[in-house]
């Protein structure tokens, strides 16, 4: 799947998202906490803005954040099941 692909597959699935939306509401509509949306945002890698008091991001922005990144490997395995006896 190209990019255009890509693009369009998550404009589609997020079409009711709002237009700016807050950490939390990010956090809502993807696959991130709300720490990691915190953390993506005072190390640059999500673009937000200040406003009055609290940070904004854009629908595009998380868009082309999730576009950029979809492919990374996850950032740590978790063990699942019992024991391994």
């Amino acid at each position: 799947m190209n990019k255009e692909e890509k693009r369009k597959e998550l404009e589609r699935m997020l079409r009711r998202c709002p237009e700016v939306l807050s950490p939390i509401k990010v956090s809502r509509w993807s696959p991130f906490g709300k720490n990691r949306v915190y953390e993506m945002i005072h190390t640059g890698e999500l673009r937000s803005f200040v406003y009055q008091g609290g940070y904004i991001i854009s629908k595009d922005d998380l868009i082309d954040y999730l576009i950029e990144h979809c492919d990374d490997e996850p950032p740590r395995a978790f063990a699942r099941g019992g024991s391994d006896e």
